[in-house]
């Protein structure tokens, strides 16, 4: 029998011991990238997919039944695959803004910081209000702002700072192509046709 396992944001783990929980998915030049952080610590660590897989030293925690086509929110790879590339480079920026904030570095852990970092203002012994207050005047927002960017990051990782776009049809995201099929089976039962439609 296979059985299927999901990974994904929110998916808890457990790695060397101790409890995991998926922030992110990476992309790579050696494959995906999942980073995880600790439940005790905090403290973030990046594994190899194969690692997750095919390793050891990790174990995958029932109780995440991964992505359901009725689950309130897109799935977060859908939502960042339907970015241009401006909008995905507005998206990874104001990620390692956060990462910045919230760790004091923008790829979110020291191992993979750059040289100037941690910048004094966000040294992880800075109080953290302290940081969103240094991060807000930086970028230009409110503090509430923060917050919130925060909150949905901290949900659904980068997917959670995609600005919402407001419909470009009158039916919003629904394929044309069901639309045109309605009106043509609308028009079959004798609806009128309205609005230009048919």
């Amino acid at each position: 029998m296979t059985m299927h396992v999901s990974v994904g944001v929110g998916t808890r783990l457990v790695y060397d011991g101790e409890i995991v929980e998926v922030t992110e998915l990476l992309p790579s030049a050696s494959g995906t990238v999942v980073v995880v952080r600790y439940r005790r610590t905090q403290r973030v660590a990046q594994l190899a997919v194969k690692e997750i897989f095919g390793g050891e030293r990790v174990r995958i925690l029932s109780g995440n039944p991964g992505p359901s086509a009725d689950d309130p929110i897109e799935l977060p790879a859908v939502v960042l695959s339907n970015l241009t590339a401006p909008e995905r480079e507005t998206v990874l920026e104001r990620a390692a803004h956060l990462r910045e904030m919230l760790t004091g570095y923008r790829s979110g852990h020291p191992e993979t910081a750059n040289a100037d970092e941690p910048r004094p203002e966000y040294r992880p012994d800075v109080p953290l209000m302290k940081r969103y207050q240094s991060k807000a005047a930086e970028l230009g927002v409110g503090v509430r702002t923060l917050r919130r960017w925060t909150s949905e990051f901290r949900q659904t990782g980068e997917a959670g700072l995609v600005e919402a776009k407001p419909p470009t049809s009158p039916t919003g995201n629904v394929d044309d192509r069901w639309v045109q099929t309605a009106i043509e089976v609308m028009v079959e039962l004798g609806f009128p046709r309205k609005n230009g439609h048919g």
